[in-house]
């Protein structure tokens, strides 16, 4: 199906007439019934009953359908110490370490992983901690932030 060759252990799988890349994971349903991914190595589509999470609807967003949120939230650093959670908590966080800022929670097989870490240093000569780095992680990639790097945007593999 399309246009171009690929060797065919690169191939993915078909599921009612429609194509989907290997190792690609999908709803199927206009509930959002099955969470169905195709097998990167037998090339078969394989599909578990499911549903979505709380806080979540079934619908197409952006041509894609999936359990979306009802209700958008963020969480942010403020400053140097001050992080405001995604309940709109405020927490204070001072020192040097390195933290957790925010990562998939529990085994969600229709979010891909991730995981944001931010690392305090102390500014030179003072008692007062700042961010020396930042990592993100998702499905396997790492992108750095460094603050003796300023501009420059590290990616790669974990």
């Amino acid at each position: 199906i399309g246009t171009d060759c690929v060797p065919p252990a690169q191939c993915g799988c078909t599921l009612e007439g429609r194509y989907y890349l290997a190792g690609e994971t999908f709803w199927e349903g206009e509930d959002c019934q099955r969470f169905c991914h195709c097998d990167a190595f037998t090339h078969e589509v394989h599909c578990s009953n499911s549903s979505c999470g709380p806080g979540e609807r079934c619908g197409t967003l952006k041509g894609i359908l999936g359990c979306h949120p009802l209700v958008p939230s963020t969480c942010q650093i403020l400053g140097q110490s001050q992080y405001i959670t995604f309940d709109g908590k405020t927490y204070d966080f001072p020192g040097t370490c390195k933290y957790i800022f925010s990562e998939l929670c529990g085994s969600l097989e229709s979010l891909p992983f991730f995981r944001v870490e931010v690392k305090k240093e102390y500014r030179s000569n003072t008692p007062i901690s700042v961010f020396s780095e930042v990592l993100v992680l998702i499905n396997g990639t790492e992108i750095h932030l460094r603050r003796k790097n300023p501009g420059l945007i590290e990616v790669g593999l974990s």
